[in-house]
């Protein structure tokens, strides 16, 4: 569906959607095979059946492949829970190590999923070896910034990605995940941010906060990937209904797919038999015919040209640069739809929006050093670069 588009439109792989994968999507993620629990549930006992089927499915297409998950606090091994911590983290390297080993081409790796909703503290498959990683530590993730060392280490030519939900739904949790991208960011720990996509983030959410909070976390200048995408498709009387599934889709597909800092969307299925099937978010019936939303995807998706992102901005000119008073004039801004200051950590000081504006004076009270102002015309985002003297 999006072959020759600049970001790809993926598949979650699993037996119930594999059936004309390969006539809609263009890059794989395993919905269970390559998670701890399922590959290793009995100590020493490994299971890449349906892991490798998943990343072959990938490599014979040449579509780019989204290991999915290495720590997490669901569905990890029960074994691991009562052995010392030391052993514990011993058992994670190894772990680590076995993935790093099987599978060379991995491209894109959720090294953490859920960190603020399911970290690793609890029993009966929460895995109960954060401690192991270092609990909270001093910057209230230390478990989180240990696994992405360890990911570095195993997996050093790899885009490592955090992964969570409903961080997109509101300002405080944006902020909050933003927070700790920026905390590996720091470290050099981390190449992309996975934002889940559910329809239960999604839904009554107006476009604009959703805008709004993809912003703040693009703030951190690193790419965003809506990783488990689901829009339901049912009415009041739980009954399946086409046309609010297609409103839906309209509204909330459009605001990922023509994100300038989003590169890549997966569905996290599309046929009756994934997780969201009594919601009625399968795109295809059983006998594979095309529900409305279906239809409209594909077009929509053929035929939207999308903007690329691009570095300084020769159009915008900005005066005074350096900056001693505070005050500086941006001319040229006639098409921008917003500006965005960040600093070198990639944190959001100050959003202003625009309307059709040929200039724009700014007073900005920040302390000395170097601050990139963020360009973004509702197509493409442009930077252009701040010094405060």
């Amino acid at each position: 569906m999006a072959t020759g588009k600049p970001k790809f439109l993926g598949g979650v792989y699993s037996t119930p959607q594999l059936p004309n994968f390969t006539a809609y999507w263009n890059q794989v993620v395993p919905e269970n095979a390559g998670k701890w629990g399922s590959v290793e549930a009995t100590r020493d006992v490994m299971n890449w059946t349906e892991l490798d089927a998943a990343y072959n499915l990938a490599r014979t297409n040449g579509y780019p492949f989204r290991m999915h998950v290495l720590t997490w606090g669901s569905q990890q091994p029960t074994w691991i829970e009562t052995l010392p911590a030391a052993e514990q983290l011993a058992e994670i390297r190894q772990w680590y190590a076995a993935v790093a080993q099987r599978y060379p081409t991995i491209d894109f790796l959720e090294v953490v999923n859920e960190p603020t909703h399911q970290p690793p503290n609890t029993t009966g498959g929460g895995g109960n070896y954060i401690n192991a990683l270092g609990g909270s530590g001093t910057t209230g993730w230390d478990w989180v910034i240990t696994s992405f060392q360890l990911a570095r280490q195993y997996f050093p030519t790899t885009k490592l990605m955090l992964n969570d939900y409903s961080v997109e739904n509101t300002a405080a949790s944006a902020q909050r995940y933003l927070d700790i991208v920026n905390l590996l960011k720091a470290r050099n720990l981390i190449d992309a941010v996975g934002i889940q996509g559910h329809a239960f983030s999604t839904r009554g959410l107006p476009v604009a906060n959703l805008t709004t909070n993809l912003n703040t976390l693009a703030s951190a200048g690193l790419p965003l990937y809506i990783t488990e995408l689901d829009i339901d498709g049912v009415n009041a009387q739980s009954q399946l209904d086409d046309q609010v599934q297609l409103t839906e889709y309209q509204r909330v597909f459009p605001a990922f797919w023509e994100h300038p800092a989003v590169k890549g969307v997966t569905l996290w299925g599309y046929r009756p038999g994934h997780w969201r099937t009594a919601q009625g978010a399968q795109l295809v019936n059983e006998d594979n015919t095309e529900r409305t939303a279906m239809v409209w995807l594909k077009n929509y998706v053929k035929t939207t040209v999308l903007g690329t992102a691009k570095a300084d901005n020769a159009a915008v000119s900005l005066c005074p640069n350096p900056v001693t008073s505070g005050y500086f004039t941006l001319k040229g801004t006639d098409n921008l739809t917003t500006i965005r200051v960040v600093d070198i950590r990639g944190q959001l000081l100050r959003e202003i929006a625009l309307r059709n504006q040929a200039s724009v004076d700014v007073k900005l009270d920040l302390r000395p050093g170097m601050y990139v102002l963020q360009l973004l015309d509702g197509k493409t985002i442009s930077s252009k670069k701040l010094v405060v003297e």
